[in-house]
This record gives structure tokens, sequence and C-alpha cells, in this order.
């Protein structure tokens, strides 16, 4: 996570850089290929990481299952290609055959990406339930079950809002107002990593191993009604 915030930083930098280069003497001066590896390298561990956090690699257990890496191997690669052909028509412009839908076609393969991603956090949230009702541990495992809710609604919340809401703002707004939707995208990732790191921040004295007899009976009857509403 400390190295997906690195690669965001520098990932920043160059494009302010590249932008300055290029308003300033018309070429961007090498800034731009650092840009597009910068970018490159932070949507795979972005990705990567989201994947991890919601397989629950280290926080439920020191390992993955093959399904788990199995999406891995899925998502990270069409990451890669979707990347590299981003950059490609990013570099070409509009001026080439059917680069609207080239366009398109590599937004659907970052949605289905996104789609995927959401399956192991799905798959968390499963075993969790189930694994409450066997191993008397309600307390803790309704603890973990609530923060992985939290964190579904953000990812979710945050692939929607950068892969269709800012999407549409770049296609609807003219081009003096298209800083509208880079300055929303950024905002989004900013306020998305924070949350992420908060969530998932490394403490000293761990909240969900301290509990009582008081706060273990509350947490039984709570997964109970929460199956109930299921």
């Amino acid at each position: 996570m400390a190295a997906l915030l690195l690669m965001k930083a520098l990932n920043l930098i160059c494009a302010a850089e590249d932008k300055h280069y290029v308003k300033v003497t018309g070429t961007p001066h090498g800034w731009d290929v650092l840009f597009y590896i910068f970018q490159f390298i932070r949507v795979v561990l972005l990705f990567t990481v989201i994947v991890l956090i919601g397989t629950g690699w280290s926080f439920l257990k020191p390992f993955l299952q093959e399904k788990e890496k199995n999406v891995l191997m899925v998502v990270v690669p069409l990451q890669v290609l979707a990347n590299i052909a981003s950059i490609v028509i990013g570099e070409t412009g509009p001026f080439i055959k059917d680069w609207v839908t080239w366009n398109q076609i590599f937004l659907l393969v970052d949605i289905v990406c996104c789609c995927a991603i959401l399956f192991p956090i799905v798959w968390s949230i499963r075993s969790l339930r189930e694994t409450s009702k066997t191993d008397g541990k309600a307390a803790r495992n309704l603890a973990k079950l609530t923060l992985f809710r939290q964190f579904y609604i953000v990812v979710i919340g945050y692939l929607y809002f950068t892969r269709i809401v800012v999407f549409a703002l770049k296609t609807i707004a003219a081009y003096k107002y298209r800083w509208v939707s880079n300055a929303a995208e950024e905002i989004a990732s900013l306020a998305f990593y924070m949350l992420m790191f908060y969530m998932f921040r490394p403490v000293e004295k761990n909240e969900y191993f301290v509990i009582d007899e008081e706060e273990e009976e509350a947490a039984e009857l709570a997964l109970k009604e929460d199956d109930f509403e299921l």
C-alpha cells in the first residue's frame, strides 16, 4: 500500500511536468513516458492491493486459495493489456480509424476487471459469516464482517465513480472544462486511499482481540438477526 501511494505521487508529479512543458515548449521532454510508466505500475498495484485485501490475505488468513489466485491471474494481465492499449490510443489521438470504438472496448475491459475484483470481497464476507457460526468467536467475526462490508461499499463507490461518472464527465464536458473530470477523479482517489489506509491500518493493540462475555453474546445475537434478514 505504501508502494501504491508512492506510485500515485510520482504519477501526479510527472503528469504536472508533462502538462507544464507541453504548455511552455510544445513538447513533453520525456515526462509523458515517465507518466505512462508510473500510471501503469499504479493501476496494477491498485488492483492487486484491492484483491489481496478483498481475499483477507494476512488479515483473515496467511495464504490465498486457488480461486483467489485465479482472480489475480485474470485481473492483473487484463489490466496490463488495458493500460498498454490505453497508452497507445492516448498517444495516437482521435484521428485513427475507430478511435472511439477502441476507447469504449478498453473501458469495458477495465469495468470487467473492476467487477472481477469484487468477487474475493464477497467470498470473504460469506466465509466470515459461516465461520462465525462454528468457531465461537462471534464478536471478532462480526467486527471483521462489518469492516469488510464497509470496504465492499467503498470499493463499489470508488470504481463506479472513477470508471463511469468520470468517463461521462469527460464525454459531455467541453475541452476547457476537462480539468473538472480530472479533479473529480483525483479527489475520489485521494478519499479512497485515505479510507482504505485507515480501515486496514496496522495497530499495536487490536480491538478485535479484547472481547468480554457481554460483547460476545451481543455479537452472536447480531449475527443471528443478520442471517434472519438475509
